[in-house]
């Protein structure tokens, strides 16, 4: 795979923490809580304590906030 197609996949594929919070309507401390109880796992990981990068498949996102939201629903909570 040339680094062209690599980008482009990426871009299609890859989102930040940021773009991840957006998608699902979590505040920070919602988005982490799910990161840091294994309910979303980031596809890629790199750096150390504060210096951590991490990347999200978008369809990995999608799918946990479509079950988010499902739970959310199912137990007559409000959603954004």
């Amino acid at each position: 795979m040339e680094a062209k197609q690599i980008k482009k996949w990426m871009d299609e594929n890859l989102v930040t923490k940021k773009e991840a919070m957006e998608i699902t309507g979590q505040s920070l401390t919602a988005f982490d809580q799910a990161v840091m109880s294994g309910r979303l796992k980031p596809f890629f990981e790199k750096g150390k304590a504060r210096g951590i990068v991490r990347l999200y498949l978008r369809s990995d996102v999608e799918k946990y906030n479509q079950e988010r939201l499902e739970t959310l629903k199912k137990f007559k909570r409000k959603t954004l």
